[in-house]
């Protein structure tokens, strides 16, 4: 035999083990419940005192040994539990069998158990909970045909019908309250139909027979609400607050005269919802607030449908509006801090559904026409509801519904100010209340960076940067609309880089680990001082700075390692470049006029200027990339970027000398009253001359790389241009001399 053979068989002995305890659990489970099945269906009176337990003999002590014995070896029949686990009853037998049976029979009786506990689970449910309920609700249905059959054989008479349905509701009420000690929900579900009855008697008695008149309806039903959640509270029971919530919610329509009161009924509503509620918060029913507020949104929603006029009804509306949310919001913030069990995610869905909610019923109020006056209790409204919702939300729920509450509130502006905006009546209401939106979720965002370091990079940067972006083009356009004011739309961009600026200054000085911070803040006043200069400024003056800017970023990113710097120096560059080519499009735009004015000085103007500043910039750009720096480019991608630098830096520069041949013909042309097409030897010579210039610029470059660069690729680039453009020179180039030469 091997050694490992008495290893083998002792870890089998114990894989067995463990398979026979996971049954024995299994089967003590079962019995326990089941037990508590039977006690709890033969449940006495709490006055009835408990049965003492029968003693039980406590089984002799083992025989005493002078001296332990040491344990057998375990072998492959024997178990290694140094003593079985403690067995009562019919599971001592129940154990005994589990462990003379094979091992397939134990798999097959675990499953068996589960089955009829399973099967149990579901005999209980159809005879305690679904049979009780059916029941109820066939009473109920068999009074009303009863009723109805009394009524259309006129059997009794009208009080005589309330009479009876009062004393059957009440009988139901009193039988429920007789049983509920020992048929706890027999008794609620008795109770429910009860006040059921009550609640839609009342209803015939007044709109069927005015045997009674509105407030007494009225009080009647409110009582009937009042006594039905008190014993939802007793019984601990949802079901019997619903059935009462559904009926005090039905009341107001029960009993409408079509008076026209709608203050009265929000009034009504709003107490019901803060009754119901508390009752929510102190059990915890979260279905209760699920109810609640569908039938209170489709209350106010059919009414802002179908009755609501913005020129009656709009305080009434803002203020409904507001006071229902508000209900709504807190009691699931309450949720979230008094129950510390709650379902945090369920909690986070229904509050941002209430407020999704608040928000759609709040656009509806705004997209309605209204004055100045109107637009402005609006919109202060909605910029106190947007702070308190931020401040609250950063306290208890998260920056989460700071992302509801932000986009929600400028598209309402938004589309406002695109419907509705009138420069003459608007234009110091939307100036004002952009600012107020802009700065509430702008300070809010520093705040909860400064005092919590809880919002992380993209969080932040994502606010700040869509904020600032949504307030600058409300702002400008505000500016465009008035002409006067056009000439100031560079100033106020500028004043956007300022304004971050001095909040950078002040964060760095308050927190100098917000770095990240700092960063967005940076990113800020680069855009709005690279936005101001097209904004004030024309032409070439574009193109010369982004060149300048995009060279300090990539310096200041790649040598000084500020990784921020860097990433936002490529859109720079490929800015500049874009910048750069709509100068020289421009340049061959106006060579089409005959004028001498729109004819440049040949390399005495402005584009030959910024063209040279241009490959300055490409060039520092191109050596600061060949430094030993770590980049945020991939290690792989450094060299491919410098080529292109280069070959970006090197166009440029052959380009800004070639169009200077071209103004020098140009302005000969305008001079003599044409342009360089009209004239054929002018435009000959052009060509030729720009041919020639593209010879030796080749030849220059491959002297310089030959001396000091020594690179192949520029080699083999220029190489390949030489080629095509001998190619250009000998067809193009002698055939165009030829030509000049016959004309002469």
């Amino acid at each position: 035999m091997s050694d490992l053979d008495p290893t083998i068989a002792a870890l089998e002995a114990r894989l067995d083990s463990l398979v026979r305890t996971q049954i024995d659990f299994q089967v003590e489970v079962t019995a326990i419940r089941k037990e508590l099945s039977r006690l709890r269906g033969a449940q006495r009176p709490e006055s009835q005192p408990f049965a003492r337990p029968q003693s039980v003999t406590p089984p002799s002590p083992p025989q005493q040994h002078q001296q332990p014995s040491p344990p057998p070896p375990v072998t492959e029949r024997q178990n290694p539990r140094e003593a079985d686990p403690p067995a009562f009853g019919s599971y001592q037998r129940q154990a005994k069998a589990a462990e003379a049976e094979p091992a397939t029979g134990k798999y097959t009786r675990y499953f068996n158990n589960y089955v009829d506990n399973a099967r149990g689970d579901l005999e209980k449910f159809i005879g305690e909970n679904l049979i009780s309920k059916i029941g109820i609700i066939v009473l109920i249905l068999g009074v009303g045909i009863g009723a109805k059959y009394a009524i259309d054989n006129e059997l009794v008479s009208p009080l005589a019908r309330i009479v009876i349905g009062y004393v059957f509701g009440f009988g139901l009420v009193g039988l429920a309250v007789w049983i509920k000690v020992k048929y706890l929900k027999f008794s609620a579900v008795l109770l429910s139909g009860g006040m059921a009855i009550l609640y839609f008697i009342t209803y015939f008695a007044y709109s069927a027979y005015q045997l009674i008149d509105q407030r007494t309806s009225f009080a009647l039903m409110v009582m009937f609400t009042i006594f039905t959640v008190v014993a939802a509270v007793v019984y601990n029971l949802q079901v019997i607050a619903h059935v009462g919530l559904v009926g005090a919610y039905a009341v107001p329509f029960l009993l409408s005269n079509d008076s026209g009161n709608y203050p009265a009924l929000f009034i009504y509503v709003s107490f019901l919802n803060v009754g119901v509620l508390a009752i929510s918060v102190k059990r915890y029913w979260r279905l209760l607030f699920y109810t609640s507020s569908f039938f209170t949104w489709s209350i106010f929603g059919l009414w802002f449908a179908t009755e609501y006029s913005s020129e009656s009804h709009l305080y009434l509306a803002l203020g409904t509006l507001a006071v229902f949310f508000a209900i709504f919001f807190a009691t699931k913030v309450i949720h979230g801090v008094v129950h510390t069990e709650s379902d945090t995610r369920e909690s986070l869905i229904a509050t941002v559904g209430t407020t999704v909610i608040f928000y759609l019923f709040f656009a509806g109020i705004s997209g309605l026409q209204g004055t100045a006056g109107e637009y402005g209790v609006i919109f202060a409204s909605l910029a106190v509801a947007a702070l308190a919702l931020v401040l609250v939300s950063n306290k208890y729920i998260g920056r989460s519904l700071v992302y509801v509450v932000c986009p929600f509130t400028w598209l309402i502006f938004g589309v406002w100010f695109v419907d509705r905006y009138s420069q003459a009546e608007h234009f110091l209401l939307a100036g004002v209340f952009a600012s107020i939106y802009f700065l509430t979720f702008y300070v809010t965002t520093l705040i909860s960076r400064l005092a919590t370091d809880r919002t992380s990079l993209p969080e932040m940067a994502g606010m700040m940067l869509t904020n600032s972006f949504i307030y600058y083009g409300l702002g400008y356009s505000i500016l465009d609309s008035r002409v006067e004011l056009q000439r100031f739309e560079g100033v106020f961009t500028i004043a956007h880089a300022a304004f971050h600026s001095v909040v950078a200054q002040v964060v760095s000085r308050l927190k100098e680990n917000a770095v990240d911070l700092v960063q967005v803040l940076t990113i800020l006043i680069i855009t709005f001082a690279t936005i101001a200069v097209p904004v004030q400024f024309d032409g070439n003056f574009v193109t010369l700075i982004w060149s300048v800017e995009a060279a300090l970023l990539f310096y200041f990113g790649r040598t000084r390692q500020v990784r921020f710097f860097e990433y936002f120096a490529y859109p720079l560059m490929f800015l500049a470049g874009f910048s750069k080519c709509i100068d020289w499009v421009g340049v061959y735009s106006e060579r089409g006029y005959v004028a001498p004015e729109f004819a440049l000085r040949p390399m005495a103007n402005g584009d030959l200027v910024t063209s040279l500043v241009f490959v300055v910039a490409f060039a520092f750009i191109y050596f600061a990339n060949r430094e030993d720096n770590e980049s945020v480019l991939d290690a792989s991608m450094v060299k491919p970027f410098g080529y292109l630098t280069a070959m970006a830096g090197l166009f440029a520069l052959y380009n800004a000398f070639r169009m200077e041949i071209g103004n020098f013909f140009h302005l000969e042309a305008a001079l003599r009253g044409s342009t360089i097409t009209g004239i054929p030897d002018i435009f000959r010579f052009n060509s030729v001359a720009q041919i020639d210039y593209t010879m030796v610029f080749l030849i220059t470059v491959a002297a310089v790389n030959l001396q000091k660069v020594r690179s192949w690729i520029a080699a083999v680039a220029n190489i390949a241009l030489s080629l095509v453009t001998m190619i250009v020179f000998l067809t193009i180039g002698l055939y165009l001399l030829l030509s000049s030469e016959k004309a002469i």
